[in-house]
Order: C-alpha cells, then sequence, then structure tokens
C-alpha cells in the first residue's frame, strides 16, 4: 500500500515472526499496534507460535538500546495467549509488565504490554473510570 501511495522514506516488508533484521541497539524504543497477537497462531505447518514469539523478542532486544522501552498493544483472545506472550518475552532478556486501560470496559478495554530493556523504570498507569482501581501487572526475570 505504501509503496503504490509513493510514499517517501525506506519501507520493509517483513514477516515479524521472523525476526527484527536490524543492527543492535539501533532503536530507542518501538511501538507496535494490534500485531503481536498474530503469532500466537500457527497459519501453516512450519509456524510454531513459541519460536516465533521468541524470535520476536530476541531481535527486537537486541534491536533496542540499554535502557530504552517497547509498548506492543495487543488484543489476545484468552489468558493462555497472553501466558504465551508474557514467557516468551521473559525469556527474551525483557522485564516489564501489563498495563490495561479501561479493565472492565467490553468496548474500550486495551491491553499494553510494555517491555524494558534494562535499568529501573515505572510502568505507566492504565487509564480507567475508576481511579482506585490497579490497571497493571508487573513481570520480572
Amino acid at each position: 500500500v505504501a509503496v503504490d501511495r509513493e510514499l517517501d522514506g525506506d519501507l520493509m516488508l517483513a514477516d515479524i515472526g521472523q525476526g527484527m533484521p536490524f543492527r543492535a541497539g539501533m532503536f530507542d524504543g518501538a511501538i507496535s499496534i494490534s500485531a503481536v497477537q498474530w503469532l500466537c497462531y500457527a497459519d501453516s505447518s512450519h509456524h510454531k507460535p513459541a519460536k516465533r514469539l521468541y524470535k520476536l523478542f530476541m531481535t527486537l532486544f537486541a534491536c533496542l538500546s540499554r535502557g530504552s522501552r517497547a509498548v506492543l498493544q495487543f488484543y489476545p483472545e484468552n489468558d493462555a495467549q497472553v501466558e504465551l506472550i508474557i514467557s516468551q518475552a521473559m525469556r527474551a532478556g525483557f522485564t516489564g509488565g501489563l498495563v490495561v486501560d479501561y479493565p472492565n470496559s467490553t468496548k474500550a478495554k486495551k491491553i499494553y504490554l510494555v517491555l524494558l530493556t534494562g535499568g529501573t523504570s515505572q510502568l505507566p498507569k492504565g487509564l480507567d473510570e475508576d481511579e482506585g482501581s490497579q490497571t497493571q501487572a508487573l513481570f520480572q526475570r
């Protein structure tokens, strides 16, 4: 689509399940919207969700500079997908956690995986109509 629209800049078409093809420490941060959950499915016989997620997170960790973060917004189908995504991110070396906006809403709920590459950093607070509720979950290696 970008090529058809003749957009300026460098473009790349790639499968994130095959990893990020960038040099080490190249980026200070990364953002993903509604992409990572698709790696939880085996679209062909050679696709293994856990391996594809690990490859993504391992190469993402490598191409981020130390002390940076990646924020991946996703829509899991179930708790098993959340656990699979988090476990592969931790295995690759990330720390961080989940931040949930509007956890009690069926339409406005958004889940963010906030990944940290080192250092000590606070997770952001999730948005909620009720200020007193907890909207984040921390995980550490």
